[in-house]
């Protein structure tokens, strides 16, 4: 009889939850929540944030969203994105692009959710949606 995937790996199931981005930490990568800018579509929010300041501030590494959003019980909805590489650059990068077209970050820490302006929630008095 051949042998399953969870036998090859040596696991007896394979997870099922999905982790919250920036929930736990990843060397070497930072995470960040943008809030939705009302237009309803990330796809293309999410590239206009890290050109909006050119030429870039990063010089190496690269983004990518997330597939995460968290709805604050104010209704707010913020999506999830990363990047890695030149940290320092990307971090002003994205502050500095957000500020630029008037968007809030956010960032989990710990149980909260932090904003950028220093304003909080707990994690789990947010609503997750993987998309």
């Amino acid at each position: 009889m051949p042998k399953s995937l969870n036998d090859i790996l040596g696991v007896s199931s394979l997870p099922k939850e999905k982790e919250i981005p920036g929930a736990f930490k990843v060397e070497g990568r930072e995470f960040w929540y943008v809030e939705e800018d009302g237009k309803g579509n990330f796809n293309r929010l999410f590239p206009k944030i890290l050109t909006a300041i050119s030429p870039p501030i990063h010089t190496s590494g690269g983004a990518i969203t997330g597939g995460c959003s968290l709805t604050l019980p104010d209704k707010r909805v913020f999506h999830s994105f990363s990047y890695k590489g030149d940290l320092t650059g990307w971090r002003e990068q994205v502050v500095q692009g957000a500020n630029k077209l008037g968007l809030t970050l956010g960032q989990i820490d710990g149980d909260e959710f932090k904003l950028l302006d220093g304003d909080g929630v707990l994690l789990s008095d947010c609503e997750v949606d993987f998309n």
